[in-house]
């Protein structure tokens, strides 16, 4: 199982289960994820999780099945880590706002930042982001653990590029 595909299915069990999951429904997405997910999907918590489980949902690939034999074991940690990293988001959320949003977005792309931003966060267009920001919508805690992913990809970027040129 593709680990990204797993650490979204971490994400999303978290985002609509956010008092944490039965073991036993855990123990169904880990192995069988196409069930799994459908079963987290039904939880009387899902309908109120909104946005972020639209776009977490929409990362997934639309062939998700279960595998035969199901998940082994040794590929079940990115679940782990999308499930606790999303918990962080959520913290976060309640911390952060436009002002960090603003300053995370000129970090990554500039003074024009919000169409680069709302392009790698998949969300099409800017409006999204310009609403965040006058505070008409609330960012969702999905967008944080986004904007960390790429803050930590494009450092890691720099700093290897930043050594192969001091070489």
């Amino acid at each position: 199982m593709n680990p990204e595909t797993m650490y979204t299915l971490g994400q999303i069990t978290r985002c609509a289960l956010p008092d944490g999951a039965e073991p036993e429904m855990i123990d169904v997405i880990l192995v069988q994820p196409a069930t799994g997910l459908a079963k987290v999907m039904r939880s009387p918590t899902a309908k109120y999780a909104g946005e972020d489980l639209d776009r977490l949902v929409s990362r997934l690939p639309d062939d998700l099945s279960d595998p035969k034999g199901g998940v082994k074991i040794e590929d079940q940690g990115p679940f782990w880590l999308g499930y606790y990293q999303w918990m962080a988001a959520a913290d976060k959320a309640k911390a952060c706002g436009p002002a960090e949003l603003s300053e995370a977005g000129q970090a990554l792309y500039g003074e024009r930042w919000q169409t680069d931003l709302a392009r790698d966060l998949g969300i099409g267009d800017a409006r999204r982001v310009r609403q965040w920001m006058s505070g008409d919508r609330p960012i969702p805690a999905g967008v944080w653990a986004d904007i960390t992913r790429i803050l930590r990809r494009r450092g890691l970027n720099a700093l290897s590029l930043s050594s192969k040129l001091e070489r």
